[in-house]
């Protein structure tokens, strides 16, 4: 089989010699045209698929790579929304859960070893001694007392 499409195209090569040389100048540039042209179609076919063919994969890419952005950025939105879970619960989890009137009791006791006599430390303690004399205005009062009983 090799034999044969060796003759076959060595005679076909020795057969269009015979014939270009037979044909006028002007078919000789006809057919130069057509082969020009042929060959320029060709190239542009073969230069356009290969432009859609990088397209189409510069879009691909660019799609991977807005996903993955995307991915990205969902990723960090989802994180960041945890931290902001995480910090609300633990807002609600210390109002709700700690125990304010031991931390008031111990605020409370802390002043009421300070020397400064101006700070308040109880409002209803205050409000019991107001209302209770003290034992020496008792004293002083029964005293007087006593003095107008003998005149």
């Amino acid at each position: 089989m090799s034999k044969n499409l060796l003759l076959g195209t060595i005679l076909g090569g020795a057969a269009t010699y015979v014939v270009w040389k037979c044909l006028s100048d002007k078919q000789k540039n006809d057919i130069k045209k057509n082969v020009n042209s042929y060959v320029n179609e060709v190239a542009d076919a073969s230069t356009d698929y290969a432009l859609n063919a990088l397209d189409i994969i510069d879009e691909k890419l660019a799609e991977h790579d807005a996903s993955e952005k995307l991915d990205d950025l969902s990723s960090r939105f989802s994180k960041t929304a945890d931290k902001v879970k995480s910090k609300a619960n633990h807002v609600v989890d210390h109002f709700t859960n700690d125990d304010f009137d031991k931390e008031t009791a111990e605020i409370r006791q802390q002043l009421a070893n300070s020397a400064d006599p101006d700070i308040i430390i109880d409002a209803t303690s205050q409000t019991d001694a107001a209302a209770k004399p003290d034992t020496q205005d008792s004293k002083d009062a029964s005293a007087e007392e006593s003095k107008t009983d003998k005149d």
